[in-house]
């Protein structure tokens, strides 16, 4: 049985069932619904089917211009054909060719909006590999067949269940969808470099280019997506609330001339590049059939034809980011730095420990020339009561001493004495959310993660270290500044829970922050 892939809420497809009447473009759940049904149609058996003939020993490895290079592509255009698809090529054909002996296979699916049919959506996947291997393009050994099942019969497999299942639900986007299979990337980028210099629409209309390459070893639910930072906004875009929770998106800064999103970005096309990672068996003749992950492919396929299906109905796409052009990990790196951790107000560690038919906070370190020191609190000591509350959980301290204003009153038993009050001056400032967040101009209408508060409201509701918010009590986010004259005024108005849109790895969720202490016994605590 396929994997189920949820579609994302309020995607915009329309599309027609076989024999029946277009569906609405006011109709969410039918959209929805019928994209949903699209999905459904990506099996694991079909993209077996494309990947086991793609990576056959018979085509002798792709090789760019060679006899199973030619072969690979008279299947991909037989596949186009039996789609629908309507050729893009050279001459009214389905192929581009170029020298000495090359050729990209082409198609466009049309878009149906009399205002936005004339833009396109590129998606596209090489279809060549290295064939017996050189010493220029093996990791060796050479002379043997190189089957290329991962670089890249495993995109072109995606991209083809991509284009049966806009066929199988006879979909109809707003805008119109290239669907290009490139030769020559092994050698240089040959095949995209020359849609570029020549290509079969416009290259000013294309408002996003999307290249799957590698798709098939996916490890620990990664999918690698680059490229978000071409256009303002693509990473809020690219994120789903119903992303499958075996998945996670990684918004890699990495971004270089390694594949055939290269000569589109260099073109001032905003550009994405998804795949699952390099491994050892990359160029050379390990890298076989057997070793795809099928059902990884799958989960990558789906979301890439959901992307593909957002992009192409959008009301509005945004523009080539140029700042993208001087971006990369090392400045990721400084631009994400996290801030320095808060200095402790109390100075003290402890554990949780049972005692009797409850629990207490055993004092287990005491920092020396801290508030606890100062206030005479000892290695040992049992807290029992802060302010007068008795210890229902490990947090209630913690919560509490970051909230208070200057000082606290901790009950503390001694050495099995009666518990006695002990008044604590604490240093620092009181926290009430825990939270701090940086913008960034290539994410507009979002602020970033750069520091939580061990024990805050925000960490306590699971906000982490990079996580983007989007929204605050269902209002979309327009600036950082914005965000903290919002929170400032809930706290004054002594909210008792704020709800943010959050966004990690890809998945956006909503997040309940209780502002208020934690009450409930240990067991009940929500963290």
């Amino acid at each position: 049985m396929a994997a189920r892939f949820t579609v994302l809420a309020g995607v915009a497809c329309t599309a027609i069932i076989l024999g029946s009447s277009p569906i609405a473009r006011g109709d969410e759940y039918g959209r929805a619904a019928l994209l949903e049904a699209a999905i459904a149609t990506v099996t694991p058996q079909e993209i077996s089917g494309h990947a086991r003939f793609l990576a056959d020993d018979t085509l002798e490895g792709r090789e760019a211009g060679k006899r199973g290079g030619h072969a690979a592509a008279r299947y991909l255009e037989t596949q186009l054909k039996n789609a629908g698809m309507q050729p893009l090529g050279d001459k009214g054909g389905y192929l581009q060719r170029f020298s000495p002996n090359y050729q990209n296979v082409l198609a466009v699916l049309p878009g149906t909006d009399p205002a936005l049919k004339n833009e396109y959506i590129l998606i596209g996947a090489h279809y060549d590999h290295v064939g017996y291997g050189t010493w220029r393009n093996s990791n060796g050994p050479t002379g043997y067949i190189h089957n290329g099942a991962d670089d890249n019969a495993s995109g072109v497999s995606a991209l083809l269940e991509i284009v049966d299942a806009w066929h199988r639900t006879q979909w109809q986007p707003r805008r119109s969808i290239i669907v290009a299979f490139w030769d020559g990337e092994e050698i240089n980028l040959l095949g995209s470099r020359h849609w570029v210099k020549q290509p079969t629409v416009p290259l000013e209309s294309v408002r996003l280019a999307i290249n799957i390459d590698m798709l098939g070893r996916m490890r620990d639910g990664r999918l690698e997506v680059g490229g978000a930072r071409t256009a303002p906004g693509l990473r809020k875009m690219l994120s789903s609330t119903h992303l499958p929770s075996e998945m996670n998106l990684d918004f890699s800064w990495e971004y270089k001339e390694n594949s055939d999103h290269w000569p589109l970005f260099m073109a001032g096309v905003p550009s994405l590049l998804m795949h699952t990672g390099l491994h050892d068996d990359y160029h050379t003749p390990r890298d076989d059939f057997e070793k795809l992950n099928i059902t990884g492919i799958r989960l990558a396929t789906a979301y890439a034809l959901e992307t593909v299906c957002r992009a192409a109905d959008a009301d509005e796409l945004p523009s080539f980011r140029s700042a993208s052009r001087g971006e990369n990990p090392s400045v990721q790196k400084l631009r994400e730095a996290p801030l320095p951790p808060v200095e402790p107000r109390l100075g003290l560690t402890w554990v949780w420990t049972k005692q009797g038919e409850g629990h207490v906070l055993r004092i287990e370190n005491v920092v020396k020339g801290s508030a606890a020191e100062s206030a005479g609190l000892r290695v040992g000591d049992d807290v029992v009561a802060v302010d007068g509350l008795p210890i229902a959980n490990e947090f209630l301290l913690a919560a509490a001493v970051l909230r208070a204003e200057k000082e606290l009153t901790l009950s503390v038993a001694r050495g099995g004495e009666l518990a006695t009050d002990v008044v604590v001056a604490l240093t620092g400032s009181p926290t009430q959310l825990g939270l701090s967040w940086r913008e960034d101009d290539g994410e507009p209408g979002t602020v970033f993660i750069t520091r939580v508060v061990p024990h805050s409201p925000a960490a306590r509701a699971g906000i982490k270290l990079n996580d983007r918010i989007y929204a605050l009590n269902g209002e979309p986010l327009t600036n950082g500044d914005a965000l903290l004259l919002q929170v400032r005024d809930l706290l004054v108005a002594e909210t008792p829970t704020l709800q943010f849109e959050v966004e990690t790895l890809g998945h956006i969720r909503t997040v309940d922050v209780d502002l208020q202490l934690p009450m409930s016994p240990s067991g009940d605590a929500t963290l």
